[in-house]
């Protein structure tokens, strides 16, 4: 425990007297969250841009655009003659997505032909926005004109489950606020990948001409890198704290199960973050390499924890590399306590991570102490 204690002391004052070291614990996590903080902080895109086609220009057909206009998500941007001008519209990025109402709609006239709606995938999150916002105001609209009109064509463009009489309760983020989803997504992320990268430097140091020998010949290898990569930990776990603290008491988000098993949960995340940085710098020795490492592991890792993209039938080198990430384990955990799962999933989830510790770190260590043995 002394030898723990001391290790700790010493980084400390590594850190402290190192700027490059100490503005990585400090400055550049408050930028970067910072930065995220004032991009996210409109909740959700607003007022994005769409272009109408309206083929037909009856009176449900202006229903539909003053719907389209009132919808607060959505701007018209323009009116084109046909699917053609719109697509380049999208294309040059002047519009996010596209509405086009057939000739005769809500007449037998219109035949099949339903109200279609077009999106930039490219852009695929504002794209997917500006879509269900549009699918919304048409769907009322053609609701509320079908009541009052028998035969009413297009109904092929509307969602059976925007439909009235049927009730769509979301979970988790019941706003659908961007900034309370990605702000659960980028915050780890971003922190994982500046503990990853300390952590290389702070065991880095312990290395002379690519060996530990010098270093693990002094005994008390474990405590002594328990002590050294504690302080990182310590401070991944307080940015994560703030991150979460931010989100919900000053932004005013919710989460329906425990905030201090997710603060629990980043710990174990940043104690696995810095197993894994010490076993690359105990395989590689070199500190360049094991940065590369560092960063192609923690750079990855939000693309492949299945938070932002489904890895549900990707290739078996994804979902591998999924189960392998800490952050995959940290995200499943965080999540169940946004949803207010049971403790169930979150020992599962936790138990995961202690894993990397004991297996990665197990490892890292087992390779700096023969050094010893070699010398």
């Amino acid at each position: 425990m002394i030898t723990l204690y001391n290790a700790c002391r010493a980084e400390w004052a590594r850190i402290i007297s190192t700027p490059v070291d100490l503005a990585l614990l400090t400055v550049m996590p408050l930028i970067l969250l910072g930065a995220m903080a004032a991009m996210l902080s409109a909740g959700s895109p607003h007022h994005l841009p769409t272009v109408i086609v309206d083929r037909d220009g009856g009176v449900l057909a202006r229903r539909i655009v003053r719907a389209i206009d009132a919808s607060p998500g959505l701007r018209i941007v323009g009116r084109v003659p046909d699917v053609a001008a719109a697509v380049t519209m999208m294309r040059r990025e002047q519009a996010v997505a596209a509405v086009v109402i057939p000739r005769g709609v809500g007449t037998r006239n219109a035949g099949r032909a339903p109200v279609e709606i077009f999106h930039q995938a490219a852009f695929l999150s504002t794209g997917a926005l500006a879509a269900t916002n549009l699918r919304v105001a048409v769907a009322a609209t053609l609701a509320q004109y079908g009541a009052s009109t028998h035969g009413l064509a297009g109904l092929a463009a509307v969602d059976p489950a925007l439909l009235p009489g049927v009730q769509v309760t979301v979970l988790g983020n019941p706003s659908l606020s961007l900034e309370w989803y990605l702000g659960l997504l980028l915050g780890p992320g971003v922190l994982h990948l500046l503990i990853a990268v300390a952590c290389v430097g702070s065991i880095g140091v312990l290395m002379n001409d690519g060996s530990f020998a010098a270093f693990a010949v002094r005994g008390g290898v474990a405590a002594t890198l328990a002590g050294r990569l504690s302080p990182h930990v310590i401070a991944g776990t307080f940015w994560g704290v703030a991150w979460l603290l931010w989100l919900t008491l000053a932004q005013g988000y919710r989460a329906d199960g425990s905030l201090l098993l997710i603060v629990a949960g980043q710990a174990l995340l940043f104690v696995a973050t810095a197993a894994v940085a010490l076993l690359l710098v105990a395989a590689t020795r070199s500190i360049a390499t094991a940065l590369s490492g560092a960063v192609i592991v923690a750079g990855s890792a939000l693309a492949y924890s299945g938070a932002s993209l489904p890895i549900d039938g990707a290739g078996l080198f994804a979902r591998v590399w999924h189960q392998v990430l800490p952050l995959t384990h940290y995200m499943t955990l965080q999540m169940d306590q946004v949803l207010g799962a049971s403790a169930g999933p979150f020992l599962k989830a936790a138990g995961t991570l202690l894993l990397y510790p004991l297996v990665a770190g197990g490892l890292g260590i087992i390779l700096i102490r023969r050094d010893r043995e070699g010398r």
